[in-house]
């Protein structure tokens, strides 16, 4: 039977163009609900990694002062150590080349006592202050994952308080050991100060003796000068003032033992007329029977050394029969003469003249027309020796005055 067809609307049947209706089915939301905790968990993961970052830098840069200043204190200390050792050595050294006399007895109590309180802080100091660390790369250099970052900070951290204490304990020792350190120090200053105080006693008290030896002594006191080769402050050096010492005072009793021989009025003569000559230049003298290869039997023959250290000084050898002839030989005072004037060479005013084109250094030309240009023109004055120098070297020469 066939419906009518005003039949009601819900009774009729589907027509196929009709709008289908929109659907959402349970894994589409899920989808969604995955995607947003992912995007949660990635973002907690950046926070996460980047923090860690940060706390390992941090802990990094940290760690690297603090090991900075450590290692620098430490190096600091091994310098210290090394010249408070050098300090206790140089006193010890000291101590035992030592000589009484020479030296003042308080100065050398209060060096033991201070030597010996240094290597007592020396004994108990730590030569190793640093404990031996892990090591960590630099942050630019990480691979690590995010909780091994973590732990590495704290790790860093901890190793920054160890240095940060370490540092202190070693400031406390540079303290403790620049403390016993300095009164060594004094101590052998004071040693020294002391010995050239009796060593310019020495001096003045024996002034007979031969310039060489007073200047070596100055020398010693000094610790500088030529032919001093002692360190500063040193065993060595004060052994080196001891033995001037001594040989200053054998010097001045040679003098003076000298003055008891009938040989000496004259001499004495000789050498005043000498040094009368010299204009400022310090002369010793040496007298023997044989100078030079020649004999006091029948030759005048003399030589002389010279230096312009130490205020310009000469050493003048002549023979006995310089001496024996003096007074009735006019070659005898000229040949004194001829050696005076090799010493002038040395002399600011002189030396100009003595290395110009008239001489160009002939020590002996010099000397020759030097004893001329003084007045003794006869064969003594080295003519007989070396020949007759010209007038105008004798010219040249007679401006040296």
């Amino acid at each position: 039977m066939t419906a009518p067809y005003d039949a009601p609307l819900d009774d009729a049947p589907p027509r196929d163009d009709a709008p289908a209706q929109r659907t959402e089915g349970p894994w589409v939301r899920g989808t969604i609900i995955a995607a947003a905790t992912a995007a949660a968990l990635f973002g907690a993961y950046i926070a996460h990694d980047t923090a860690a970052t940060a706390l390992y830098e941090s802990a990094y840069d940290r760690f690297a002062v603090a090991d900075e200043l450590a290692t620098t204190s430490a190096e600091d200390l091994e310098r210290l150590l090394d010249r408070a050792e050098h300090a206790v050595a140089q006193s010890d050294a000291l101590e035992a080349a030592l000589v009484d006399g020479y030296v003042h007895p308080v100065d050398v109590t209060t060096l033991v006592e201070a030597s010996d309180g240094l290597a007592a802080v020396l004994a108990d100091a730590d030569d190793a202050p640093l404990s031996h660390l892990l090591a960590f790369p630099a942050p630019d250099a990480l691979e690590s994952p995010a909780w091994i970052r973590y732990a590495d900070a704290v790790r860093m951290l901890e190793q920054a308080q160890l240095r940060t204490a370490e540092t202190v304990t070693i400031e406390a020792a540079l303290d403790e050991i620049a403390d016993a350190r300095e009164p060594v120090v004094g101590a052998v200053e004071a040693v020294f100060e002391g010995a050239g105080e009796l060593a310019g006693q020495a001096l003045a008290a024996h002034p007979s003796a031969t310039y060489e030896k007073r200047i070596g002594v100055q020398h010693a006191i000094d610790q500088k000068g030529p032919g001093w080769t002692h360190p500063r402050d040193s065993a060595a050096a004060f052994t080196g003032l001891v033995l001037a010492v001594d040989e200053l005072r054998a010097s001045h009793a040679a003098e003076e033992a000298r003055k008891l021989e009938p040989s000496y009025p004259v001499r004495a003569e000789i050498e005043a007329f000498a040094r009368s000559i010299s204009h400022g230049v310090n002369l010793d003298f040496v007298w023997a029977y044989e100078v030079s290869g020649l004999t006091s039997d029948e030759w005048y023959s003399g030589t002389a050394e010279f230096w312009a250290e130490d205020g310009g000084w000469g050493r003048i050898t002549l023979t006995h029969s310089v001496s024996d002839r003096w007074s009735e030989d006019p070659d005898a005072k000229a040949i004194v003469v001829h050696e005076v004037g090799h010493t002038q060479a040395i002399r600011p005013e002189c030396e100009p003249l003595f290395t110009g084109p008239e001489f160009a250094g002939d020590h002996e030309m010099w000397a020759t027309a030097w004893a001329i240009s003084m007045g003794h023109d006869v064969p003594g004055s080295g003519i007989a020796a070396y020949g007759r120098p010209s007038d105008a070297q004798i010219a040249t020469a007679g401006q040296c005055r």
